[in-house]
């Protein structure tokens, strides 16, 4: 049986949004699907909220898990790429930088592919699937008064459209870094991109976590480019 250790954030970790507005986990996540369809053993050291600082700290945690894997897949950058919305609800006027920049997003995941490989195992990039702006304004703002929310919408220029595209050059910054570092990417945007429907109907209502279709569909995709 081959093995797989999978390092990342809420996506990996398995992680979805109930009716109840309350975060759970599902038995039917991608690696879930993927361990079952293709027989391998995953340790999954997902984790709500993770950036790419908490992948490197994990590795050093888990270095005898990772070595003893033939694989070792990382899905980070959801989190890095996030604003503290709150605070920039309350002072639009200051200046702001997400959890963690994009060039420093860029070294620390270059850090991370380069100890997976010393550990011994081969390090295969996930890319991120795209955020859904509008629901995930009206998520992260539903605490927020009207004067909170019209700051964060003219400190994002007047739409909330700039979220995704922000999103998006953290995605772009792995299929940069594929290469360069010569690691296979898997990609689970382009089926989201190319989706015939209604792509909400892959997500939960936060706008940022698929649900279990949208799982369904990268676990789909992995299986098909499985290396």
């Amino acid at each position: 049986m081959t093995k797989v250790t999978a390092l990342g954030d809420s996506l990996t970790k398995g992680v979805i949004l109930t009716e109840a507005n309350k975060y759970t986990l599902t038995e039917n996540s991608y690696l879930d699907i993927v361990s079952r369809e293709l027989d391998l053993q995953v340790s999954n050291y997902g984790r709500f909220g993770s950036t790419i600082d908490m992948g490197n700290a994990i590795i050093r945690r888990h270095s005898e898990d990772i070595a003893s894997s033939e694989y070792t897949f990382i899905e980070y950058g959801g989190n890095d790429c996030d604003f503290d919305w709150m605070k920039i609800a309350d002072s639009p006027m200051e200046d702001y930088t997400p959890k963690t920049t994009l060039n420093d997003f860029k070294e620390r995941f270059i850090k991370l592919i380069n100890k997976v490989r010393d550990l011994g195992s081969k390090p295969v990039i996930i890319s991120l699937p795209p955020i859904l702006s509008t629901p995930y304004f009206s998520f992260f703002s539903r605490m927020m008064s009207e004067e909170q929310k019209r700051n964060v919408i003219n400190w994002l220029g007047g739409s909330t459209d700039i979220i995704s595209r922000w999103h998006e050059s953290y995605n772009r910054a792995l299929f940069m870094i594929a290469p360069e570092t010569q690691t296979p990417i898997i990609d689970i945007t382009t089926p989201f991109d190319t989706f015939r429907g209604d792509i909400s109907s892959l997500y939960c209502a936060d706008g940022i976590h698929p649900n279990v279709q949208g799982h369904r569909m990268i676990a789909t995709t992995i299986i098909n480019s499985y290396l």
